[in-house]
């Protein structure tokens, strides 16, 4: 459900969404070219939040992350990558 509601914001180019704990999730973004990057983190950060709180997650922290989406050591982007 997060990639479909993330897919959905304009201004993306590439995004990853990282389980950083239990409760706090980590959104790495890479705007797209003439995009504002705080305009489209505070859209991606009202997006999840909202599909959080609708789920009983609002327990869950919501943080922009420094760095950028990173590829696998295979060279592929997961949009999702979960706690290990």
């Amino acid at each position: 459900m997060l990639g479909t509601l993330i897919d959905r914001i304009p201004g993306i180019e590439r995004f990853q969404i990282v389980q950083t704990t239990r409760a706090s999730l980590g959104v790495r973004l890479r705007p797209a070219v003439g995009a504002d990057p705080d305009q489209v983190w505070q859209a991606v950060h009202a997006e999840i939040t909202r599909l959080l709180t609708e789920h009983k997650l609002d327990h869950v922290s919501v943080e922009r992350a420094e760095e950028p989406p990173e590829q696998s050591p295979g060279g592929k982007y997961r949009e999702i990558i979960p706690l290990s």
